[in-house]
C-alpha cells in the first residue's frame, strides 16, 4: 500500500513539472461548426501563454489567462455574436504541428473543435 502511495505521489509530481509544449509562433485553422478560419497568435513563457486570435469578429482579440501545462493549453478571449459580448472559452492538445482546440461559450450551451496547423 505504501509502495502504491508512493508511485502515484511520483508521478504526479512527474506531472507537473513536464516541460510545456512549444506553441509560440502563428497558427491557422476552421471552425468545424461554420468553417470560419482562425489564427492564433501565440507567445509562451514557461506556462504562460499570451497572444491574440484573429477571425472572430473584424479584429484581434486578446487571449486571457492563458496557461500551458504539458501539452494541454488553455485560454479564454471576450468576443461578441450579434453585438452581444460573449466569453470563449479554449482547451487544446498541443502537438509538434498541430493543436487540437475544443472551443465554446463559457456556460457550455455552444462548442466546436479546431485542428490549427503551425504556420
Amino acid at each position: 500500500m505504501k509502495r502504491t502511495t508512493f508511485l502515484l505521489i511520483a508521478l504526479a509530481l512527474l506531472a507537473a513539472t513536464l516541460p510545456a509544449a512549444d506553441v509560440t509562433g502563428k497558427w491557422k485553422g476552421a471552425m468545424q461548426t461554420g468553417g470560419r478560419e482562425l489564427t492564433f497568435d501565440l507567445k509562451a513563457d514557461g506556462a504562460k501563454l499570451t497572444g491574440t486570435v484573429t477571425g472572430l469578429i473584424d479584429k484581434p482579440v486578446e487571449i486571457k489567462d492563458g496557461k500551458i501545462q504539458g501539452d494541454a493549453v488553455e485560454f479564454w478571449v471576450m468576443s461578441e455574436y450579434q453585438g452581444a459580448p460573449v466569453k470563449l472559452v479554449y482547451k487544446g492538445k498541443a502537438g509538434a504541428s498541430e493543436i487540437l482546440f475544443n472551443m465554446g461559450t463559457e456556460d457550455g450551451s455552444w462548442g466546436t473543435e479546431i485542428a490549427a496547423k503551425k504556420i
